[in-house]
């Protein structure tokens, strides 16, 4: 497909960099030329210096085989209009990021088809959701649902020496409903089979009926201490949001940052939440405000190194689960190897996000991405043509590394073996490589 994307910072180059993996035809429009000269030698993309919400620009790209216009620019007035623009010029479908929340309620679906929008991206909601949806969930590091509800992935962390380590997965009793779909051992991402062994300080994915999945948090438990008490350092974007959001699910937060304004500001849109101005790096202050007594802490300023120091003087304190924000992906094994919980990267989390409706139709329900992108979920519907349909598992030869970890027919969930056999209209959920999924979805389509 040819896509356009409008605007070349960090989250355009991660949503590039995504779609030219995918084998798509990708235009990077972009009004500074420093960071035009800077794409030259790292994207395989066309680059085209100046404003994306050109309509002569855009005529001059050639609109009429263009399948996406994606504007991710730091204007959301910008991007609004480039896909106004870009729907006028009959350009079918379109992306804008937007800071701005008023936008994201439900009252506003109207004028977001006014503008031309199919989607409004909102990086730091997205960020502030997924970590909500990751504390409500403990024992957990990522959680994605599939299938409406019925069928739940979880990741979590060998902690500790149990006895499931180093046994071949095949000996293992796991929960009925439950299959391994990923093993990530020191950066390097696993599709396992009966073989396979889970060692000390694995990231061991689980895919099967979200009723089952349950039961597997009893293994990771390494405290059964409830997550009620936050501590959120860094009060931007993201820290006003998840404030908010935890405040609304029940939670007891306390935030702190060294800027008075943006202190004032969050401390006018909670109730409940104590909004400190302080260092965060200061162990005085910390230690002052108990930061030791509570559950987690999450730090959410711009600087990763900042991030990482905090998180570390929480653990010292003895804070039992760190979750650290950073602006380079390529931190993230780094900081996990030095005792961080969970590391994310919010540009990656959006460019997930958007790369799920680039590929998402009729077929394609849902794709989730995992640890940086080292593994991706995907959730795709059978129909009558697909090659896969009245065919046992065991004698399907599936392009490269990819598991069929659940198949969700009607309101049955199956663990699937290799007798299974798979049926029109079913909805099966893949694990598989980030680099094999364009070729599985395509095989897919074969009739």
């Amino acid at each position: 497909m040819k896509i356009i994307v409008v605007g070349a910072g960090k989250v355009g180059y991660s949503v590039a960099d995504r779609l030219v993996k995918d084998e798509h035809d990708v235009y990077i429009v972009e009004k500074s030329a420093e960071r035009i000269k800077n794409l030259e030698n790292n994207l395989d993309v066309s680059l085209v210096n100046g404003n994306g919400s050109s309509l002569r620009l855009l005529q001059e790209i050639g609109m009429d085989d263009v399948g996406m216009l994606i504007a991710v620019t730091d204007s959301d007035e910008v991007n609004m209009l480039a896909c106004t623009v870009a729907k006028l010029g009959g350009i079918p479908r379109t992306i804008a990021r937007v800071r701005d929340n008023d936008y994201l309620k439900a009252g506003n679906r109207e004028l977001q088809e006014k503008l031309g929008v199919d989607l409004f991206i909102n990086p730091e909601m997205v960020t502030a959701q997924e970590i909500l949806q990751v504390l409500q969930t403990p024992a957990a590091l990522d959680v994605e649902d599939f299938a409406r509800g019925a069928v739940r992935l979880m990741e979590f962390k060998i902690r500790e020496h149990l006895d499931v380590c180093g046994r071949p997965l095949r000996d293992i009793e796991f929960p009925k409903g439950v299959l391994v779909v990923g093993i990530l051992r020191e950066g390097e991402m696993i599709i396992p089979h009966g073989e396979s062994t889970l060692e000390y300080m694995d990231s061991v994915f689980f895919l099967g009926a979200t009723a089952a999945i349950s039961e597997v948090e009893g293994w990771f438990h390494v405290s059964q201490r409830p997550t009620k008490n936050v501590v959120i350092i860094g009060a931007g974007l993201i820290g006003r949001n998840l404030t908010r959001l935890l405040e609304e699910a029940g939670y007891y937060v306390k935030v702190i940052d060294k800027n008075m304004e943006r202190c004032e500001l969050l401390a006018t849109q909670v109730n409940k939440s104590m909004v400190i101005c302080g260092d965060g790096t200061d162990m005085s202050l910390l230690e002052a405000e108990e930061v030791a007594d509570s559950d987690v802490i999450i730090c959410l300023t711009d600087d990763d190194k900042l991030n990482l120091l905090v998180a570390l003087l929480a653990k010292h304190l003895g804070v039992p689960k760190t979750i650290v924000r950073v602006g380079r992906p390529e931190y993230i094994t780094l900081m996990e190897q030095v005792g961080i919980d969970i590391v994310f990267s919010p540009r990656l989390l959006t460019s997930g996000e958007i790369l799920r409706m680039v590929r998402t139709g009729e077929d394609v329900v849902r794709i989730s991405t995992f640890e940086g992108s080292k593994a991706e979920a995907v959730e795709v519907v059978l129909t009558s043509i697909s090659p896969l349909v009245g065919k046992a598992l065991k004698d399907i030869r599936l392009p490269g590394k990819a598991l069929v970890g659940a198949v969700v027919r009607g309101d049955t969930t199956i663990v699937p073996t290799g007798s299974t056999i798979l049926y029109d209209n079913d909805h099966i959920v893949f694990f598989s490589l980030p680099e094999h999924v364009n070729k599985l979805l395509t095989y897919l389509k074969q009739g």
